[in-house]
């Protein structure tokens, strides 16, 4: 009876230690192509790429922290776009410490000139999406590991039996 208490306990641990680990940091829920405004800009950002026809979604942010906290995502996310028409200060200050995103971040004025034509340009940028879909590296080596696990554990059993 011990003997199946501790295989059970052995087995919980090792399920346990192959869970992969989950980053605190949360899930983004914005759109990959956006635009940080806030409320003096908002809406006229949103009537702007509305009347181009451009598949931009508009967020109003309230602090330089829910910026800081949008580009943190941007740097982890690389099919990420963002163009800056609020809390520029924020953002030059961040493209200065992660010079990895100045091809993604576009930071404008917030007239209807600039906003138009760097809407444009974010649009334009090719963000490489063609990478996101390879899944064969991770699948063969779940699979070997998988396997090796498996040999390792059948042996033990059979050695047990006997």
């Amino acid at each position: 009876m011990k003997k199946q208490i501790y295989g059970m306990l052995l087995l919980s641990l090792m399920l346990f230690l192959c869970i992969s680990s989950v980053s605190a940091h949360g899930a983004d829920l914005t759109d990959d192509t956006m635009i940080i405004a806030n409320e003096t800009n908002g809406i006229l950002a949103k009537s702007i790429v509305d009347d181009m026809g451009l598949n931009i979604s508009v967020y109003k942010f309230t602090s330089e922290g829910d910026v800081e906290h949008q580009l943190e995502h941007a740097s982890t996310n690389p099919n990420k776009r963002i163009l800056a028409i609020a809390y520029q200060d924020t953002v030059n200050d961040y493209l200065k410490d992660h010079s990895e995103l100045e091809d993604r971040v576009i930071v404008s004025e917030d007239d209807n000139s600039s906003i138009s034509s760097n809407a444009q340009k974010l649009v334009s940028i090719n963000v490489g999406e063609e990478s996101s879909g390879d899944f064969t590296t991770p699948l063969v080596v779940g699979l070997a590991i998988g396997a090796l696990v498996g040999l390792i554990a059948g042996v033990a059993l059979m050695k047990r039996k006997n």
